[in-house]
């Protein structure tokens, strides 16, 4: 097996290969999943490539980011500098990037991202159909998943094997985004996973009606750690071990190479060997100053010990609990916080310290550059001693006083030779430079009908973003373009209740219950039967997919010839019918969890036979009216007879996590709340674990601008909440278009970073 370690600077990049890797993968510039790190230029990564191969070392660039429309020139330029480098493989998830690197860029071997969520057999092997050689699986499998997935697809699976893992499945997560606006997919995570929430709770003897429980980290997983299921990994398929850790330190990346890679090499010795070398693995990965570490997924579904809610989600080493913080201003006028603290550990000058505040979720990552024990400096402390240690910060108009959270140590002092050592390698590198093929670039823009910033398409109407047009047809219905609405019911049984608006479409989730009851409402479903589209959900158990394949099949026959994907790869759950059937006789959608954000991903959707598709839930108005009217010249261009439409989810409350843990200390269908005060709730749905926000997502009074960008249909989801309650609101919504009722808009108003 291949064991692939994280680089995010050049120590860790040296690191991993003298502890052993036998593959390293870094982050394409401005283009990785990991963008709150800094950027390696291309330069820097093409002397990583000959200095890797040089070793015998494979080198794998990370292109995982969603690409936005304006970045689309940008992120070809990179394709075309990567041709030059000759990488060993591009790891990506933007169906956009697949479509250009497979059409113009052949030569460039890919692999699928974790974030395109590859959890069942079926994924890999369409996968691997569209070009990819690898796929690197979702991180929620077990061993005996991995195996039946290898086994069926036959394709080359890669797996996450130690780091850090997020609550919900990867490219499904759209908390960070949608609670302000930094994408997970984009590398810009918040981390909300990794702040306390509080349980609401009915109060007593107040007049208040609610009140909060006690703070937990209800969602903050510990890390994985596969070391000691190595044999079984070999034995389930998996070609290639990898390493979490783009934004660690160079110590970690060290001892834990270093731990893997002693593993990996005694699998075949003695009981007694193997269990001796263990042990030195583990003490290497207790030096490497992450989080509590678990086996995940990998051995049970439901591990009990993936959370510990009463922890905090910080990784490094804890320094201790903080005692008082005071701020105040320092002689360049910059605001400076000193805190007191009795250590735990030891810490000296250059380590690399951060500071976890519990009331408000933020981190404040510092250098330690002084210390003082009893009033005198020192270069270093020892665990026992009440320190006071100063750096520059803010906790933002939090009253030091009352501040509660506690100091990790993340990274050791040598860091900043390092450091060092790396600034001197990138500027011996910065007179070398790789140059995109620039006739190349824009042969493809003018093939994709690419002509740059569009205008008057929903451009943002003063500083305060999108507004309604005021017309002189203001109020009559002849100067207002009602699109297409497409409406989805959690249930057969809500099709009783009378809609909010004339849908043209019905979308009902494939379940066993909406199966089971299918007969009882046979007679009154027959008047909805030519506007019904069944929808697959976003994630299918590798068990679960015969008797998908099978409802499907039952459904087609029946005379059901519509379907909502909610992975790019589903229709191949369509291996019923012949090749090119599903064209001619079913009609397949694809549903916002394709995360579309961009003409090339439309483009690529519309090759896979899609007769419709909805862009990504996270874009900002510019970015939608950009791609749109860049897919419809493309679409005039070649004179489609049959044109793929483009939808937009505009009502509903879309589930922020979307996870495969059953913890129990969750609270179903009970509202939580954030540290700054949102509120939540939580169901258990389809065995996934979904968050929701109590606010409901609307674009409701975006209407006419969305006409006016030329979407196709416009999507009203009555399934997130009670449907009485979800039919009252779209109802007021629609009939107050300035509505004082709250909502979010997500990025739609602002910029999606």
């Amino acid at each position: 097996m291949e064991l692939l370690a994280p680089a995010g600077s050049f120590p860790a990049f040296e690191a991993a290969l003298s502890e052993g890797a036998d593959a390293i993968y870094v982050g394409a510039p401005g283009f990785n999943a990991r963008a709150l790190s800094k950027d390696f230029t291309f330069a820097e990564i093409d002397s990583m490539i000959r200095q890797a191969h040089s070793k015998g070392v494979k080198l794998f660039i990370a292109m995982n980011s969603l690409v936005k429309e304006q970045e689309l020139p940008a992120a070809i330029e990179a394709l075309s500098c990567f041709e030059q480098m000759q990488p060993d493989a591009l790891i990506i998830q933007d169906l956009g990037l697949l479509y250009l690197a497979r059409t113009w860029f052949p030569s460039l071997p890919l692999h699928a991202s974790t974030l395109m969520s590859v959890h069942n057999s079926v994924a890999a092997r369409e996968l691997v159909q569209l070009g990819f050689e690898r796929v690197v699986l979702a991180r929620e499998l077990t061993l005996e998943e991995m195996g039946l997935i290898h086994q069926h697809s036959r394709a080359e699976i890669e797996v996450f094997i130690h780091g850090a893992m997020c609550f919900s499945y990867s490219g499904l997560c759209m908390f960070s985004s949608l609670h302000g606006g930094k994408s997970s997919l984009r590398g810009q995570c918040v981390q909300p996973c990794r702040r306390h929430y509080s349980w609401q709770q009915s109060a007593k003897n107040t007049r208040a009606r609610t009140t909060k429980g006690k703070a937990q980290y209800l969602f903050s997983m510990n890390d994985l750690c596969g070391v000691d299921v190595l044999p079984e990994l070999r034995e389930a398929g998996v070609s290639c071990l990898k390493i979490e850790g783009r934004m660690k330190s160079a110590q970690y990346v060290a001892n834990t190479v270093a731990a893997y890679r002693m593993a990996l090499d005694c699998m075949d010795a003695s009981d007694q060997e193997q269990e001796k070398v263990l042990r030195q693995a583990h003490k290497l990965l207790d030096e490497a100053m992450a989080r509590k570490r678990t086996s995940g997924f990998l051995i049970t579904a439901s591990p009990a010990e993936a959370i510990s809610p009463q922890q905090s989600g910080s990784s490094g080493q804890l320094l201790g609990r903080v005692k008082t913080v005071r701020q105040e201003r320092s002689r360049d006028n910059k605001n400076r916080l000193l805190l007191t603290i009795t250590l735990q550990a030891p810490v000296k000058e250059g380590d690399r310290l951060r500071l976890h505040n519990e009331k408000s979720g933020d981190r404040i990552s510092f250098t330690l550059r002084s210390l003082q024990v009893h009033g005198r400096r020192q270069k270093s402390a020892r665990s026992g001693q009440d320190v006071q240690l100063s750096f520059t910060g803010n906790l933002h108009g939090q009253n030091g006083t009352s501040f509660k959270g506690n100091l990790y140590k993340v990274d050791v002092g040598s860091r900043i030779v390092a450091e060092r050592i790396g600034r001197k390698r990138s500027k011996k590198l910065l007179s070398r430079k790789i140059i995109a093929d620039r006739r190349e670039v824009e042969e493809i823009l003018n093939h994709l009908c690419w002509k740059g910033k569009v205008k008057d398409f929903g451009r943002p109407q003063g500083k305060k973003g999108y507004r309604d047009r005021k017309s002189r047809n203001s109020g009559r219905r002849s100067g207002r373009k009602e699109l297409p609405w497409w409406v989805v019911v959690g249930s057969l049984g809500d099709l009783q209740q009378r809609l909010p608006v004339r849908a043209a479409r019905i979308i009902v989730p494939l379940s066993k219950s909406n199966i089971n009851n299918l007969d009882r409402y046979g007679n009154k479903m027959r008047k909805h039967k030519g506007r019904l589209v069944w929808r697959v959900p976003a994630v299918v158990q590798e068990s679960e997919l015969a008797w998908y394949s099978r409802c499907l099949e039952d459904l087609v026959r029946k005379g059901f010839y519509r379907f909502e994907l909610s992975h790019c790869s589903q229709y191949g759950l369509f291996a019923f019918l012949r090749k090119g059937d599903w064209q001619k006789n079913v009609e397949l959608y694809a549903h916002y969890t394709l995360n579309i954000l961009n003409s090339a991903a439309l483009s690529c959707v519309r090759h896979l036979g899609y007769q419709g598709a909805m862009f990504s839930l996270e874009t900002e108005g510019e970015n939608l009216a950009g791609a749109l009217a860049h897919f419809k010249r493309l679409r005039r261009k070649n004179r489609s007879r049959q044109p793929m439409k483009t939808g937009l989810y505009v009502y509903g409350h879309p589930p922020l996590f979307t996870a495969r843990l059953d913890g129990q200390h969750f609270q179903y269908k009970k509202t939580f709340i954030s540290p700054r005060d949102e509120q939540f709730f939580l169901e258990h749905n389809q065995g996934l674990t979904l968050a929701r926000s109590m606010l409901p997502f609307s674009l409701l009074k975006w209407q006419q601008e969305l006409a006016a960008m030329e979407v196709d249909y416009l999507y009203i989801d009555l399934s997130g909440a009670s449907v009485k309650k979800e039919l009252k609101t779209v109802q007021t919504l629609l009939a107050q278009g300035n509505s004082r009722l709250p909502v979010m808009s997500g990025n739609f108003q602002g910029t999606l970073v």
